[in-house]
């Protein structure tokens, strides 16, 4: 019987990393933000941002900027964001990112291509679930 599961656990991964990444689930021309959070001490407001590639990349960071402030310098050859690959199944998403002294796992659904549903776990914390919606940036390298 253990066999049996065994088989069945190796069967399903291997299918699972043979599928191409189905790319029209997301969008590539902006960015996903969740809505803002307040600091409760100092009052400050950040945003998280996740921005997606065609390739199976993913990047993340934390910023009070808006989306159209990040757009110069919010891409994969900026030494401070968060970097990963992204997996699709279905309208499951599946990803994690690392950085010099941070790393997260994210696993979420897409909700359509403007909005994910995605739970967040850190090294500094727990499980956490966050909304991003997707929003636009014209001329977006």
């Amino acid at each position: 019987m253990k066999f049996t599961w065994i088989f069945l656990f190796l069967m399903l991964t291997s299918l699972a990393k043979a599928q191409k990444i189905d790319n029209s689930k997301i969008r590539f021309d902006g960015f996903y933000k969740t809505k803002a959070e307040i600091d409760k001490k100092d009052n400050d407001t950040t945003y998280d941002y996740l921005r997606f590639y065609s390739t199976g990349k993913v990047i993340s960071v934390s910023s009070d900027g808006t989306a159209n402030d990040l757009k110069t310098w919010f891409n994969l050859s900026y030494d401070n964001v968060e970097e990963g690959d992204y997996k699709i199944i279905g309208k499951k998403l599946y990803f994690s990112t690392t950085a010099k002294a941070w790393s997260a796992i994210y696993k979420g659904k897409i909700k359509n291509p403007n909005y994910l549903v995605v739970r967040i776990k850190s090294s500094t914390y727990h499980w956490e679930r966050e909304k991003f919606y997707f929003v636009g940036v014209p001329d977006l390298n």
